[in-house]
């Protein structure tokens, strides 16, 4: 990665105003798979080497910001890392006479506090380069197929024969935090709440199969995505704590087929975040864990990827949001799966 180092400085004050303008927070998502937390962070580049990797990184064309309003300029951004930890996006306007020593970064989550920053400190942003691989890894539901409404109604049918009631968020929340869903729905002072978390448990296993089939769907071209990278050369694989029933609805197309690996939660010890179910997949593959990718959309997902040593791809498709996701610290975050082609380099 191409790495720029600079001073941070007070801002004008003015910036939190335009990334909470709907059409600049929804390219930006789109573009860097950041949404914006309010303001900016802003860097002044002090010395010629860091001030001629900044005129070299600005030649390239990033990714356009295309003003829908006529009382605002065009923009482009860059994917970045700060501080070599945390996703963002340099922001570069395209106005004359725009100071050539200043960057101006955009994130999900308050910079400031999460690196500790003080102004005056001294901080290194890394330009998000293509990654060298032989094999992209994938999660399924949230990444390959969207499952969110399946979990959400079967979560509903289980609870329902208890009198209990389950919300959108509550599913959201659980599944992007990898935490035990039924601890969501039930009182903690609930008699007997194991034997009813067991019954849900139960009742939901059951529906699951019919409800995955009426209710989630593989994203649309994710074919087209696959194609893209065999076409590169890379290898592909799966890996996931779905359960077999969901592979019936990757058969459609022939997207099954196109995988070269598939590990599921039966064919592992040790669910993630534990990195089990990764390196069972890099074994069968032939690849060494730093050739690889993962592309996930759960925390759990990025701290299984940090565990097995492969790079963190962070996918804005499935239950957890981008400053959830940037929390955890992905190598990379984008809005969809359509991304890969363009961040993965075959080696």
């Amino acid at each position: 990665m191409t790495q720029i180092e600079g001073r941070l400085v007070a801002g004008l004050g003015k910036a939190a105003d335009f990334t909470g303008i709907d059409w600049v927070r929804r390219q930006l998502l789109e573009r860097s798979g950041i949404d914006p937390h309010p303001g900016t962070v802003n860097l002044r580049i002090e010395d010629a080497a860091n001030l001629a990797r900044w005129r070299a990184w600005c030649g390239e064309p990033g990714h356009a910001l295309a003003p829908e309003d006529a009382a605002f300029c065009a923009a482009r951004c860059y994917p970045v890392r700060i501080g070599s930890r945390i996703p963002a996006a340099v922001l570069v306007p395209e106005v004359p006479g725009y100071p050539p020593d200043k960057l101006e970064l955009v994130a999900a989550v308050p910079v400031r506090s999460r690196l500790a920053l003080e102004e005056g400190d001294r901080i290194g942003v890394e330009l998000c380069r293509p990654y060298p691989a032989k094999a992209v890894l994938f999660d399924i539901d949230g990444t390959m197929v969207d499952s969110i409404g399946a979990y959400l109604e079967v979560a509903r049918v289980a609870a329902a024969p208890l009198g209990f009631e389950v919300s959108a968020e509550q599913v959201r929340r659980s599944l992007g935090g990898g935490l035990r869903f039924w601890n969501e729905v039930l009182p903690q002072d609930l008699p007997e709440r194991e034997a009813a978390m067991q019954q849900m448990s139960a009742h939901a296993a059951r529906a699951w199969p019919g409800v995955l089939r009426e209710h989630a769907r593989v994203f649309a071209g994710l074919a087209q995505t696959l194609d893209a990278l065999k076409r590169a050369g890379l290898l592909l694989g799966i890996v996931s704590g779905a359960r077999a029933e969901v592979l019936e609805l990757l058969r459609e197309d022939g997207i099954l087929d196109r995988f070269d690996a598939v590990v599921l939660g039966a064919d592992v010890a040790r669910r993630k975040p534990d990195p089990e179910g990764l390196l069972k997949c890099l074994a069968t593959l032939g690849v060494a864990a730093d050739q690889a990718v993962y592309v996930g959309d759960t925390q759990v997902d990025i701290q299984a990827s940090r565990a097995a040593g492969v790079h963190a791809v962070a996918v804005l498709s499935g239950a957890a949001d981008s400053a959830q996701l940037s929390l955890c610290e992905p190598d990379r975050l984008i809005w969809s799966h359509a991304s890969l082609p363009e961040i993965v380099r075959p080696v």
